[in-house]
């Protein structure tokens, strides 16, 4: 396939900056501001070069940096990325070219974020897995301490209040993909596990005496929203199918929340600059093309 220009030239400077910024990060885990100002000031000057002889939509660079910079200010903010990974992965989005056929919304940095996370996944695991094996007995004990329990118990309770009422909601908007449901379940998780409060002995009988009202508010909006979405779901299957989906949800919401949370500087370690140079790589393929189609494949066979 022939090449464009425009994409020719903001290739050259992308890897030019990924092979700077990839060396100095692996060496001694940094990404200079200097080299950064490079990949910006050859960026800047590319665009206008392309947009007066090539007519490159300007505005798709500027506003794919915007969001870009947004996101990673985000993930900055809460200690998932390092300032010299968001601002790296802020100037790649700034850099991608627009694409010739794509219905994403903001596609370069769905598109760069999603191929590094994927590439990320694959080349970590392994790694974490390992690490995961080795902690075992620390990770064990940091599960079943008085605070996490509570804390646990508190997730769980959550999680079930907001799963009782969306669930049918989402067989009425016809989402039976389980990454999805079990990601939203998780964030449902994430939402109500605090162990930053104190430890109550008696936390479980507080907890429905405190919230009665609550969970019977709940209860009923969640009768009310099946009875309109998915009279099934009342059935004993359904309910089985609720209680099989809680459970897998809450083990597996656990087991992340709890190892995530024994490597909160897990990321320290991890040298971003090569996975987003990866991402950068990819995008300019059909990989995630491909991995879209495989998991819509995979869905339909999960929905049978």
């Amino acid at each position: 396939m022939e090449i464009s220009r425009p994409v020719a030239i903001f290739f050259s400077i992308i890897l030019i900056t990924g092979l700077l910024t990839s060396f100095t990060d692996l060496k001694s885990k940094k990404i200079y501001n200097q080299h950064l100002i490079i990949g910006a000031v050859l960026g800047l000057i590319a665009t206008a070069y392309t947009a007066i002889f090539y007519h490159e939509n300007v505005l798709f660079h500027i506003i794919n940096g915007l969001v870009a910079f947004l996101i990673g200010f985000l993930l900055h903010r809460f200690s998932l990325w390092r300032g010299g990974d968001a601002k790296l992965f802020a100037l790649y989005a700034f850099l991608m070219p627009p694409p010739t056929n794509n219905h994403l919304f903001f596609p370069g940095v769905i598109s760069l974020f999603a191929c590094s996370f994927i590439i990320g996944m694959l080349i970590l695991f392994p790694v974490f897995i390992k690490d995961i094996i080795i902690n075992h007995k620390a990770i064990q004990k940091d599960l079943f301490l008085p605070i996490k329990r509570q804390a646990l118990f508190k997730a769980v309770a959550k999680m079930i209040g907001f799963s009782w009422v969306l669930l049918p909601l989402y067989h009425l908007a016809r989402i039976t993909n389980p990454v999805i449901i079990l990601t939203t379940t998780y964030l449902f998780f994430s939402l109500g596990y605090d162990t930053n409060k104190d430890l109550k002995k008696n936390y479980v009988s507080e907890f429905f005496r405190k919230d009665l009202i609550s969970l019977s508010i709940v209860f009923s909006i969640g009768i009310l929203v099946r009875l309109w979405a998915y009279p099934n779901s009342l059935s004993f299957l359904g309910l089985l199918k609720f209680i099989v989906i809680i459970t897998l949800s809450a083990m597996i919401s656990t087991c992340i929340h709890t190892t995530f949370d024994h490597f909160k500087n897990y990321h320290d370690r991890v040298p971003f600059a090569p996975l987003l140079l990866s991402g950068c790589v990819l995008s300019y393929t059909s990989f995630l093309t491909e991995i879209i189609h495989l998991v819509a494949r995979w869905n339909v066979l999960f929905s049978r």
